[in-house]
């Protein structure tokens, strides 16, 4: 698996983007695996903390659940203007962790605090992911393509375009 760190390392100008997308919105939308198999979307704030991309969650929230059963987990932060689909949708397949150290709870939680107002009690859910492998879609209406990014440990960074149907 890969931090975020490592994932700045062997993709940098993937991740920019990814970290830029993350950081204005400020939360993403997280899938995860439910009890039946199925799955659940649901908003999350996150954030990339000392290299670590991070998210905080109630302890006894649904998602919180489903991550500790099964922690794949699935990242897209959002399109905010459906016509044009910009500014370009990032996509993150990974698996949470909880955060042990004390040194990165504390930065976290002082994130979210400083981001959000608000700061989480320590017996939340404090979460990084290690990264499976991630992608960046712009849409470019005028040539009728799609521009993408994407990034595998074991293919590393490749670009590629295709065409809207």
């Amino acid at each position: 698996m890969r931090t975020w760190a490592d994932f700045e390392r062997e993709a940098q100008e993937l991740a920019t983007l990814g970290r830029e997308r993350i950081e204005q919105f400020g939360f993403v939308f997280l899938g995860t695996i439910r009890r039946d198999g199925g799955p659940r979307v649901n908003p999350a704030e996150a954030h990339v903390v000392e290299r670590h991309l991070v998210m905080v969650l109630i302890p006894w929230s649904l998602k919180a659940r489903d991550l500790r059963r099964d922690s794949r987990a699935f990242l897209h932060t959002p399109v905010t203007d459906a016509a044009l689909g910009t500014p370009g949708e990032f996509k993150l397949r990974g698996r949470a962790r909880e955060v042990e150290e004390d040194v990165l709870r504390e930065a976290v939680a002082g994130t979210f605090q400083r981001r959000s107002g608000y700061r989480p009690p320590d017996d939340w859910l404090h979460l990084t992911m290690d990264i499976e492998s991630a992608a960046f879609i712009r849409y470019d209406q005028e040539a009728d393509l799609h521009r993408m990014l994407v990034w595998t440990p074991e293919r590393g960074l490749e670009a590629s375009t295709r065409t809207y149907l």
